[in-house]
Order: structure tokens, then C-alpha cells, then sequence
């Protein structure tokens, strides 16, 4: 496959874009990192056909609100850390142990360094709601910032963007994977 790193990357994240938000909580016990928020795209597809035949569903009838509602139903998703280290993983050619991290661990020492917002670049990690919730900066142009993430309030995994000079922005920092 050709294109630019950025390209790729994009083309990676369409894959995630529309899939539920979906956390370990409560808490479940399951080998299955598809039904913990830590699957990869891929993973979740071929679960929510593996559900889908179970229950004889034809999925090419349904239409995307209805697969996203029935992922939902079957607790198929992605949280916020999941995505971001698969993509951290892809963007970087990394093998972050996607089942053993948060949100608070990905934006903390000794996994990454806190920088200022206006050397944000393409892999950094915007960290909020004090370690709960994080976004992964998709580019920065000027003072744009784009990202995605997934979470409950955005309906799973979505893009969105930001002015840096916007004081109504909330966050903590923005931090750098140690590399």
C-alpha cells in the first residue's frame, strides 16, 4: 500500500470511525479483548458477524445505526485507551500491550512526557478529564487541532476538532510517547 504516514493513518482510523464506545465496567473477566474495549477494529468486525450468525441476522440488511445498535447490544466497542494504543501501535510501529493500559498510563511517566500544546504534532495524546479520557491528535494545522476518540457523550468513535487559543477547551495536557 502507498501513501503518506498521515494517509495511512487515516485510512487506519476510517476503520474505528462509527464503532461503539464501549469500557470494562462493571468489570467482566473475558480473554476477549473484543468485549473489554481493547479489540481492534478488525476483531470487532468478525464478533459482531460471529453474533450476528448466532442469532441468524443477516448484516448487509442492516444499516449502520442498526449494527451500531447491535454492537451495542452485544457490548462490542472500543474505549478511549484502546483506540489510541492501536493506533499509537499502527502510527509508530509500537506493540503497546493494549489490554494492560488506561488513559492515565498512556499520559503519565514513563510512557510519555508532557509538551506544550503548540509543539502538538501527529501521535501526541491530549489527556483529560484527569486521566480518565484521552484523544489522540490525527494533525495539527496552525492552530487547528484535529482528533479522534471514542466516548459515550460523542456516541463512540468520532472525530473532532479544536482551536488552541480556545480558552473553553478543556484539558490537562498534551503529552509525547517516550519513543
Amino acid at each position: 500500500m502507498v501513501g503518506t504516514k498521515l494517509e495511512l493513518l487515516l485510512l487506519e482510523i476510517s476503520k474505528y470511525i462509527g464503532l461503539p464506545y464501549h469500557t470494562n465496567f462493571p468489570k467482566i473477566d473475558s480473554p476477549e479483548a473484543t468485549l473489554v474495549g481493547k479489540g481492534n477494529a478488525k476483531e470487532i468486525a468478525l464478533k459482531t458477524i460471529e453474533f450476528a450468525n448466532t442469532e441468524n441476522i443477516k448484516l448487509i440488511d442492516l444499516n449502520p445505526q442498526q449494527i451500531y445498535n447491535f454492537q451495542k447490544k452485544h457490548k462490542l466497542g472500543i474505549d478511549c485507551s484502546g483506540l489510541a494504543c492501536h493506533l499509537l501501535n499502527f502510527y509508530f510501529n509500537l506493540n503497546l500491550n493494549v489490554r494492560h493500559t488506561s488513559a492515565a498510563m498512556l499520559t503519565s511517566s514513563p510512557l510519555s512526557q508532557k509538551i506544550s500544546i503548540t509543539k502538538a504534532n501527529t501521535g501526541d495524546l491530549i489527556r483529560q478529564k484527569n486521566g480518565h479520557h484521552l484523544l489522540f491528535i490525527v494533525e495539527k494545522i496552525d492552530n487547528q487541532i484535529t482528533y479522534v476518540d471514542s466516548s459515550l457523550r460523542g456516541r463512540g468513535v468520532r472525530y473532532g476538532h479544536f482551536d488552541i487559543t480556545d480558552k473553553n477547551f478543556k484539558y490537562d495536557g498534551i503529552f509525547r510517547l517516550n519513543q
